[in-house]
């Protein structure tokens, strides 16, 4: 079976995260037991959840990547988008950490500059030599507005291709996130495309999808 689109329109305005009720728990990579001294970003590929990608492979889509990122106490990851541009791509997000740790989307004043993924990531080549897309364009906070929050510590549909951020207050508990995109073979293969949008995610995993709150 591969799934298509089927063009249905949104049931809602927020389009930036829902919550999934899934039948089966998401495996923790063994990264996620360890407790980096800053901010990181690592890409997991070939890894692969194997109860995820059994569940998606019945829905005809499959997992084309896997990333792990940690925000650390008291601490943040900048406001980017995960593509060269604003495009509503989306992900399925997991979250270990501390109840008050959050993701945030933000909108943007186009008319301001961004930093690229070179002078966010100045001096850290630990976490430079992780990040594959080096295309990530980061905005100033000040130019930007709050939108949209939410935890993803229950397995969640966001939205990457909106400016988002992480937030994580607590002052001495990490937060890690394992990130997985889903895609179909005809989407990536005849279409070339890398992601599913997030109204494309809303549409396959509807019989799954908790309203977020």
């Amino acid at each position: 079976m591969e799934w298509s689109t089927t063009e249905k329109k949104l049931d809602s305005e927020n389009i930036y995260h829902r919550y999934l009720n899934l039948p089966f728990d998401i495996t923790k990579h063994p990264v996620c037991d360890t407790q980096p001294e800053g901010m990181y970003h690592q890409e997991l590929n070939p890894w692969i959840c194997k109860n995820l990608n059994n569940f998606l492979g019945k829905l005809g889509l499959f997992i084309n990547d896997v990333v792990a990122y940690y925000t650390p106490p008291n601490g943040f990851l900048p406001i980017h988008v995960d593509g060269k541009k604003i495009d509503n791509r989306s992900k399925i997000n997991i979250t270990w950490g501390p109840v008050g740790g959050t993701t945030r989307w933000w909108s943007h004043n186009e008319s301001k500059k961004m930093a690229n993924v070179g002078e966010i990531f100045k001096g850290k080549k630990e976490i430079l030599d992780n990040i594959k897309n080096k295309h990530f364009w980061f905005p100033a906070k000040e130019d930007c507005e709050l939108v949209h929050e939410a935890s993803t510590n229950k397995v969640s549909l966001v939205n990457v291709g909106q400016f988002h951020s992480t937030y994580n207050p607590h002052p001495t508990e990490g937060r890690w996130t394992l990130c997985f995109v889903p895609i179909s073979h005809k989407l990536k293969y005849d279409l070339g495309r890398s992601h599913l949008t997030f109204k494309e995610s809303l549409e396959a995993f509807g019989p799954y999808i908790k309203e977020s709150r």
